[in-house]
């Protein structure tokens, strides 16, 4: 490590230092605060993936894995505030995904967990396979219109990180 003169506060530098725009709130605001951001990014990843079916323009915003590392990394290269929040939505929108009541996500676990409870008996294989189609092609055609735009993103204009 080596110090480095910083011409705005006037003094010499060596290591890091947190910088950022401090807002204090009562833990109430903060918890407030927090939940709402976190239902608004649910609810829009409810709603994005339900308009891929119907929206070509929904089915391009979508990116894959290859795509959100990329977004993460460009904005490391920004602000590291933003790649934090980028990492958050993105970890978010998994998880949201990941609770879909589709075989063979978790929340498809859940659903026939439940479904079995409240029928008070077993359900049949036969039935939940079938089912669990479903949830394997919707997790295909995710990947695929994210992979798929991806690959395009890195032929052409790129991610468009700000």
């Amino acid at each position: 490590m080596r110090p480095r003169y910083d011409a705005p506060s006037k003094r010499m530098l060596i290591g890091f230092t947190f910088d950022g725009n401090y807002v204090k709130q009562s833990l109430g605001e903060s918890f407030s605060l927090a939940a709402t951001r976190s239902w608004q990014i649910s609810r829009d990843t409810v709603k994005a993936i339900a308009r891929i079916f119907y929206s070509s323009k929904a089915r391009n915003d979508v990116s894959g894995v290859v795509g959100s590392y990329e977004v993460t990394q460009q904005s490391f290269g920004f602000d590291t505030t933003q790649a934090l929040l980028v990492l958050g939505i993105i970890s978010l929108s998994l998880a949201v995904v990941n609770l879909f009541p589709f075989l063979p996500l978790d929340g498809g676990h859940i659903f026939w967990a439940v479904a079995e409870k409240i029928r008070g008996r077993p359900i049949p294989f036969s039935v939940m396979e079938r089912a669990s189609a479903i949830g394997f092609i919707l997790v295909v055609t995710l990947f695929v219109i994210g992979l798929s735009n991806d690959i395009g993103r890195l032929r052409g204009e790129g991610f468009g990180v700000r």
